[in-house]
């Protein structure tokens, strides 16, 4: 069955099941943007009701936005220990102001509203709004916004004495007065607490970031059946072209990694505006998106993998789709699919995305998980192995490689030499900046001076960098340096990507730093964080760094097996201030990979990722110190027969 049968779309921004009857709409935050209202006055209603100028944050007013006004002032002057006498006489004084504001008030609809709802007309579906506001106070702003033309009821929370949302009363009497079951009615909300009520009444549940609400807190709840950022327009589009042309916008920045990476494989330019969690539809768009190009074959196998993660992949065309997937004797299938995986709370919307992709051709794809070191590796090594897979079963005629022009100094230069520009160097100073398709770095090492570090990250808000630089500013404590860097997102804001290519770009500012070190007056080349036998005995973890050998870095754990290890420490931990620990080992890989050095770190006993990270970073500055440390009889002497810093 082709899974969108089951399932209507409304002007190509919304989906609901195909038994509905009735749309029943929250107003504020849904149809249109009050909440910036809101910001804008709430504190203004409170000095002029009481002469005194208090600051009520934003979050609070988003917290209690989906409330009553008399409910969201109480709580507001609760929340900010207000004191007042005859307090019921001043809420209702901050009310009746309130409402006026409201009334007179510009409001804008909200993207997408007015196609949805002129659709739902001509699709003859009913419409209501229910909302947590007089009855006639909605009549007024829905006039106001020329919206009151579409609705069959309108249903306030003063209407037959019901209950308020979070209780289902509201949306039971509006399918009542549509006489419609509510088993066939959508709600659409911004909020917990709206949502709670639709869900509450039996009804199918969306919820829309656009108030009260973020999309990770509506999508992390049990009340919704489908989240969405916003009902702009939904677009789906691959051709062939240059691999670097590319706009891909969905919910989550790691589930628009894995599309980058099947276009890549594909050989295809994409464009890709995805507003909801119906990950399933995603994936049937992206198939049927791929359906346009000709056969070239039946069927093809691959083995794909990135760094240390790796699958089998299979597909072959049947009449019935089927995604197949399982690990080798050496993996945990079930621990796979239920890790973590940057801002994906489990792999489960990955495998949806592959399931909708086989149900538009249809295939059966076949996965075989061979390799779990970390849980982003592998699923890029997956969705790399059926992009090329699908490459090799289709005809995409991609540009002429003859008329594509290549500049001499391009032709000239090593592929990734060409993302580097070395703003300065000395042996206490280096500037640095790296420019990819995905990100722009720039980093200052300076070992003239300490201090905190100074970082910028400009990047989703769904990455926390935070806790990134107290660890940092463990490192270049104890390396004896400051650190300014400033990293931009220019395209996509994977996790992994933010933290690895950090680390790839301090590794190399440092190691440049050791070649200039190295020609003027002789450097150790090696180091470790321990100086005493005290220092060994008494301190859980250990580091040892080296420039002496090639690129290599890896955990030592002394009482526990390497599996234990990843389950205890490296997979599926929160350290700090939101950092992921699996995203913490890839700022180790890109140090690394940057530096072309080998870092080891013991670890003599058991101890938690949020003990243990912090206690990482400042031995491998303790240990990058060392390793600086002067040896002049090692002057213009590469280290170690390799020749690293030759």
């Amino acid at each position: 069955m082709n899974h969108n049968e089951t399932k209507m779309i409304l002007a190509n921004r919304i989906t609901i099941p195909d038994n509905t009857r009735a749309l029943l709409w929250d107003m504020d935050g849904v149809l249109i943007d009050s909440l910036l209202l809101d910001y804008e006055i709430c504190g203004k209603i409170l000095f002029s009701c009481t002469g005194i100028d208090v600051f009520i944050e934003h979050s609070l007013i988003k917290e209690l936005f989906p409330f009553d006004l008399h409910e969201m002032w109480r709580q507001i002057l609760e929340k900010i220990d207000f004191v007042q006498k005859e307090r019921d006489e001043l809420i209702a004084r901050l009310v009746k102001k309130h409402e006026a504001a409201r009334q007179t008030a510009q409001f804008s609809v909200n993207s997408g509203i007015k196609e949805i709802l002129e659709t739902a007309r001509q699709q003859q579906l009913k419409l209501a709004v229910v909302s947590n506001n007089p009855t006639d106070r909605l009549k007024e702003i829905l006039r106001n916004v020329d919206l009151f033309r579409f609705f069959d009821e309108i249903v306030g929370n003063d209407l037959e004495n019901i209950e308020k949302k979070p209780a289902p009363d509201s949306y039971l009497l509006a399918a009542r007065l549509l006489g419609i079951a509510p088993s066939q009615c959508v709600v659409i909300e911004d909020s917990l607490v709206g949502s709670q009520a639709g869900h509450a009444a039996g009804c199918y549940t969306i919820g829309v970031a656009t108030g009260a609400d973020s999309f990770e807190s509506l999508i992390s709840s049990q009340l919704i059946d489908c989240a969405y950022t916003s009902f702009e327009e939904r677009i789906v589009f691959f051709t062939p072209g240059p691999v670097t042309e590319k706009k891909i916008i969905t919910p989550n920045e790691f589930v628009s990694h894995m599309i980058e990476h099947l276009a890549w494989r594909l050989g295809c330019s994409v464009i890709v505006s995805w507003y909801n969690s119906d990950w399933l539809s995603l994936g049937w768009a992206l198939g049927k998106s791929l359906t346009k190009f000709s056969r070239r074959a039946d069927s093809t196998a691959v083995i794909g993998m990135i760094d240390d993660g790796s699958a089998e992949i299979r597909i072959i065309a049947a009449q019935k789709s089927e995604l197949s997937l399982k690990g080798t004797a050496r993996i945990d299938l079930n621990w796979f699919l239920t890790s973590r995986c940057e801002q994906l709370s489990s792999g489960k919307p990955l495998v949806k995305l592959l399931e909708g992709i086989a149900a538009a051709f249809p295939l059966l794809i076949e996965i075989t998980v061979c390799s779990f070191e970390d849980p982003h590796h592998t699923w890029e090594g997956i969705f790399r192995s059926v992009g090329v897979a699908l490459n090799r079963l289709l005809i995409i005629d991609s540009p002429n490689a003859e008329s594509m022009e290549v500049t001499e100094t391009a032709q000239n230069l090593d592929a990734d030499e060409r993302h580097w520009v070395l703003l300065h160097e000395s042996p206490m100073v280096v500037e640095l900046l790296r420019k990819t398709a995905e990100s722009e770095v720039r980093v200052v090492l300076d070992f003239s001076r300490s201090g905190p570090p100074h970082c910028y990250f400009q990047v989703a808000d769904s990455i926390h960098v935070d806790g990134l630089i107290d660890l940092l500013g463990e490192l270049t404590h104890h390396a004896h340096c400051q650190l300014e860097l400033a990293f931009k997102a220019t395209r996509l804001s994977s996790s992994h990507v933010v933290m690895e290519d950090t680390g790839m770009v301090i590794g190399r500012a440092l190691k440049i730093i050791l070649v200039q070190r190295m020609q003027s007056y002789g450097i150790n080349g090696a180091g470790s964080s321990v100086s005493s036998p005290a220092e060994l005995d008494q301190s859980p973890i250990g580091v040892g760094l080296s420039v002496e050998g090639r690129k290599f870095w890896t955990f030592v754990p002394f009482h526990a097996t390497h599996d234990e290890f990843r389950r205890q420490f490296l997979i599926g931990h929160t350290v700090g201030r939101g950092l992921f620990s699996e995203d913490l080992d890839d700022f180790i890989d890109g140090f690394a990979g940057g530096l072309s050095g080998s870092i080891l770190v013991h670890v003599r006993r058991s101890i938690s990722p949020q003990e243990g990270w912090p206690l990482i970073f400042r031995g491998l500055g303790k240990a990058i110190a060392d390793t600086l440390a002067p040896n002049p009889a090692r002057k213009g002497v590469p280290p170690g027969v390799k020749a690293t810093l030759a």
